[in-house]
């Protein structure tokens, strides 16, 4: 069952798979739950576990390999209906101490456990298949809310997705007892559970890269990709902004046997395995680990790349001594050196932070005299709403009424060649400014366009973001129509909808905007609109008000001082 989606799994199983058959792992079935046993089943879900078997497979897995003691037949319990009443009782009985009422429920937003809002919108949005449904949604909140209040997990990293993987393939009490056979005595086995064990992990991923892949690590080590924060598209999200979606769930048929060893043994390969790939275009067109990581993502999304090849490599062996020796350190030395990296990142942890620290963006000096967003405190709160790609950037200013008068045609003229923006407007006869931020260029368009990355705020006075949060929560709809619901994620292609006559972001009830400019740019409104959940804007029941300077910004990159939407492809012909 695909508990996050919704969408069919197939029920095939290959005959040539090794699954169609009982495996010969599982017979003596009496016999003691130890290494030795196990492996024959990881080199089985190493060649992929079928769909239709997941569900089973990777709690046995994770079940077998957090209980060493356990009889195999005990462990294969929890991949039968013997188990499926005793799992979901106990499930029942979790949901009901933590969502006591109904509307504690759909009070409840999906916890992100460290990762970030703008990586959670993600999760929601797009690195799961595309828009999550409000059921999945649910879904995943439950057991979020559940490992936290009845788990204790507060901090770690890889939950959300980890969650949203077990979920495509489990129903939600099948999730929830797997996540807890993870944390079961040793947690580190499977999760880093602390921002200490985090920066430990990474600090060893680093280290392994420097033993195995020096070459490969000096490059890394050279843009920064090998620092904690450089790290977040494996230490942070779990390969799933690097791989395909189908090989994001190969990893995942293995980690859940393997731990985290699999985690930095198929890293440091792949990390090695792009960097033979692209060679001399790393030191060409790559400055920072943004553009190495996609360049790794688009070698992995290439033709060029074979997963099957790929962890044949990941589990190469050499010839030691006459005996068949793995390459990577084994299970044992990596713990080892985690433990020691851990006293490490004790002593550093007030040093090194897993989120970037901000400063204010700079600015651009043109012809055109910058008004509003000329204070250091002011770019400085953009920068900390911005997402981590536009952080590091300059402010270049496109639009002014100042300059270029008030005509939304001019508007659109000035926004044309930039997707990205941050629009700024002062409330006539105040020192309020508020604004908005569009992820996708402002054109005339009154069907809807833009994307959940887009935000509104207020800049001054007491500076505040308001986010699109996706929820379940629904408006407009009679109890019980479920046809007619219109759900806040649903909206999400409506964020910004302009004419020749307004534009505006957000979408309220009864046709309000969250912000809405007139034709002239003289009048302004604002309300409370859907997934924004913004407050008042202006102020306590000021809804309508008059506008004086507005100022559209675009964004310029420190390190070229080229636009960012006029980027040209770093890694352009390299994977053709």
């Amino acid at each position: 069952i695909d508990s996050l989606c919704g969408k069919s799994i197939d029920l095939t199983i290959p005959h040539n798979s090794g699954w169609a058959e009982r495996p010969s792992w599982r017979q003596n079935s009496h016999l003691p739950n130890n290494g030795d046993n196990r492996e024959e089943s990881r080199e089985l879900c190493r060649r992929g576990i079928p769909p239709s078997l997941r569900c089973a497979a990777w709690i046995i897995n994770v079940v077998s390999a957090a209980n060493l003691i356990m009889s195999k037949s005990d462990c294969d319990d929890y991949g039968t209906l013997k188990k499926v009443r005793v799992l979901e009782h106990g499930w029942d009985l979790v949901l009901k101490s933590i969502f006591p009422d109904p509307s504690d429920l759909e009070r409840a937003e999906v916890l992100d456990f460290g990762v970030g809002h703008d990586q959670l919108i993600n999760i929601l949005m797009k690195d799961h298949g595309g828009n999550i449904p409000e059921r999945g949604i649910q879904s995943l909140t439950k057991v979020l809310h559940a490992a936290r209040d009845s788990l204790g997990i507060e901090y770690c990293l890889w939950l959300p997705d980890i969650t949203c993987l077990l979920l495509s393939f489990m129903p939600e009490s099948y999730a929830y007892s797997t996540i807890r056979e993870m944390i079961n005595e040793d947690s580190s086995y499977f999760l880093a559970v602390s921002r200490v064990e985090h920066l430990a992990w990474c600090k060893t991923f680093a280290d392994l890269m420097r033993r195995c892949f020096p070459q490969t690590a000096a490059i890394m080590g050279q843009i920064g990709a090998l620092t904690p924060l450089g790290l977040d598209p494996i230490m942070k999200r779990f390969f799933v902004t690097l791989l395909k979606r189908e090989h994001v769930m190969r990893v995942m048929d293995i980690f859940t046997g393997e731990g985290a060893h699999a985690i930095f043994r198929i890293g440091t390969t792949l990390c090695c395995l792009s960097h033979a790939h692209l060679g001399e275009s790393i030191r060409e067109r790559c400055d920072n680990a943004a553009t190495f990581w996609e360049g790794v993502r688009r070698f992995a999304h290439s033709k060029h790349f074979d997963f099957e090849i790929f962890l044949s490599q990941v589990y190469m062996t050499k010839k030691i001594l006459g005996f068949r020796r793995p390459v990577f350190p084994r299970p044992e030395v990596v713990s080892r050196i985690i433990s020691e990296n851990e006293v490490w990142a004790e002593n550093n942890l007030t040093n090194i932070s897993v989120h970037e620290e901000k400063k204010p963006l700079g600015l651009v000096e043109g012809d055109v005299p910058m008004t509003l967003a000329k204070d250091s405190f002011e770019r400085l709160c953009l920068a900390r709403w911005l997402p981590p790609v536009l952080q590091s950037t300059k402010l270049d200013l496109i639009y002014s009424t100042s300059h270029h008068g008030r005509s939304l045609e001019m508007f659109y003229r000035c926004c044309s060649s930039s997707r990205h923006t941050i629009t700024l407007m002062e409330v006539l006869g105040t020192d309020i400014v508020i604004g908005m931020y569009a992820t996708h260029t402002w054109k005339s368009n009154p069907d809807g366009y833009g994307d959940g990355g887009c935000f509104l705020f207020r800049l001054t006075p007491n500076a505040e973001c308001f986010r699109f949060k996706p929820t379940f929560s629904s408006f407009g709809a009679e109890e019980g129509d479920d046809e007619k619901k219109v759900t806040r994620l649903q909206d999400v292609g409506q964020l910004m909808i302009s004419s020749e006559s307004f534009i505006s972001m957000g979408v309220g009830e009864g046709g309000a905007s969250g912000l809405r400019l007139n034709e002239d740019l003289t009048r302004g409104s604002t309300s409370k609109s859907m997934g924004f959940d913004n407050d008042e804007l202006v102020g306590p029941g000021i809804e309508v008000f008059d506008v004086g300077l507005v100022e559209v910004y675009r964004f310029i990159r420190d390190v070229d001082n080229k636009p960012v939407d006029g980027d040209v492809d770093p890694w352009k012909g390299v994977f053709e």
